[in-house]
């Protein structure tokens, strides 16, 4: 038996191969064609550019990683391309819905895009509400994605009525837009630094 270095991956590791394709399963599922394009403050998201994150994901532009140690379900770290997630299957529409949210985040990264954290949040958790109220099998109108703190929750209730908006053929409005921004400011995560460039630094 030769005596070289063994390396043991940690179970971190296992699993990431697991997390990468549920994230590859997401943008690349038909689900993501429900949703509709919207251009708010000159900034347009296409869903079809979000599915193209599919290969971004597949060929590892976009690194997708397990981080079990955070309070947030999922985040995106523009510095290293790099997804984090807390689980590895995406079961339900809220799960889905969050892998959306994050990687809009990073399709405009890679587009270098200059915007503030409030265009940037506001245009995520529209897309991310689009996804979930697309693809809700609810048919209860009230229903939707919400947080039980209600300052976290008036992203969700904003982002959800444009969401129906959108899917009913309309587009945003400077009301909207206003609305939308004026939630975030009031997120708790988001408060203090809402007006701040996004740290959009390309691929």
């Amino acid at each position: 038996m030769s005596g070289g270095n063994i390396q043991i991956m940690s179970i971190t590791e296992c699993f990431e191969p697991a997390a990468k394709q549920t994230v590859a399963n997401v943008l690349g599922s038909s689900r993501v064609h429900k949703m509709k394009k919207f251009t708010f403050q000159g900034h347009t998201f296409d869903p079809a550019h979000l599915a193209h994150m599919y290969y971004e994901v597949t060929q590892g532009a976009l690194n997708v990683k397990l981080d079990s140690s955070q309070s947030s379900s999922a985040y995106y770290k523009a510095g290293s391309n790099t997804l984090y997630i807390k689980f590895i299957s995406a079961n339900s529409i809220t799960r889905q819905a969050l892998i959306v949210h994050e990687t809009t985040h990073a399709l405009f990264d890679f587009k270098a895009a200059k915007m503030d954290i409030a265009t940037s949040e506001s245009i995520a958790y529209i897309a991310q509400c689009l996804y979930a109220r697309a693809n809700s099998t609810n048919s209860d109108p009230d229903a939707r994605l919400y947080d039980e703190k209600s300052s976290k929750d008036k992203v969700f209730e904003v982002g959800w009525e444009i969401a129906g908006k959108l899917l009913n053929g309309g587009s945003l409005s400077g009301e909207d837009v206003s609305n939308m921004r004026g939630a975030v400011s009031q997120h708790p995560f988001y408060a203090s630094k809402h007006g701040s460039t996004a740290d959009f630094d390309g691929i």
